[in-house]
């Protein structure tokens, strides 16, 4: 985890399923219960997911509904991840970041969101 501006950027690991399920959701449940201000979870370099990650990720955004705090997501370009995120519908109800451009410049966020609820 690191903070990037105001937002705390929550890194998966390659692999996310039922073996670090918990840990993932302890420790994004704890950074929004101390308060960030907003809050990234970012799956850029998760090769691997299965059920377990779309619940931790949605049971996050739930929570930081709760608490106020804008969640967004970071998915890899292509790839499982992005297709079980999308399959699943994560895609449809976390606002997506989109990533960094390609000459290195400082990302432009553009949230997506259900109800456009965090829109920039």
């Amino acid at each position: 985890m690191k903070f990037t501006g105001r937002h705390a950027v929550l890194h998966l690991p390659a692999e996310v399923d039922l073996t670090n399920y918990e840990d993932l959701r302890t420790c994004a449940q704890r950074l929004l219960d101390v308060g960030v201000p907003a809050m990234i979870l970012d799956l850029t370099g998760c090769r691997f997911c299965d059920s377990t990650t779309v619940d931790a990720i949605l049971r996050t955004y739930l929570h930081a509904g709760v608490r106020n705090t804008p969640l967004t997501l970071r998915l890899p370009p292509s790839g499982i991840v992005r297709r079980v995120c999308a399959i699943t519908g994560v895609t449809r109800i976390v606002p997506l970041e989109e990533a960094e451009a390609a000459d290195g410049r400082v990302p432009r966020c553009r949230l997506r969101s259900a109800g456009g609820r965090f829109r920039r």
